[in-house]
């Protein structure tokens, strides 16, 4: 996909929650407005996105355990495309570098778990 989908590519919300004291941060970017646009928007277009009409609508592998243990973090990523969710040490190569690159585009928001 190298267009721009009609209605541009939207927002993207990392939600990180877990670890020491259960700290909530969100990383959100509106992709259309940002200057790595090109590089980020078709990329998360061809993410494997979930569809499977899951009560919550997140993908997330039955056979990955979740994350556990007191350090240990749980992402959620939302675009227009989906929501997936990922344990840190389940988390597959190529959502791991979009988390690494929304972190490096975006300022983390705190906010309260729930």
């Amino acid at each position: 996909m190298n267009e721009k989908p009609a209605g541009g590519f939207g927002h993207l919300l990392v939600e990180r929650s877990g670890g020491i004291g259960g700290m909530l941060l969100v990383w959100e970017v509106d992709i259309d407005a940002s200057t790595r646009r090109d590089e980020l928007g078709p990329r998360i277009a061809e993410l494997p996105w979930s569809d499977s009409g899951q009560s919550d609508g997140v993908t997330q592998s039955d056979d990955v355990p979740r994350a556990t243990g007191a350090d240990r973090f749980a992402y959620l990523i939302e675009s227009r495309y989906g929501r997936v969710r990922f344990g840190e040490s389940q988390m597959p190569p190529e959502w791991k570098q979009l988390v690494d690159d929304v972190r490096e585009v975006a300022e983390p928001q705190r906010r309260q778990p729930g």
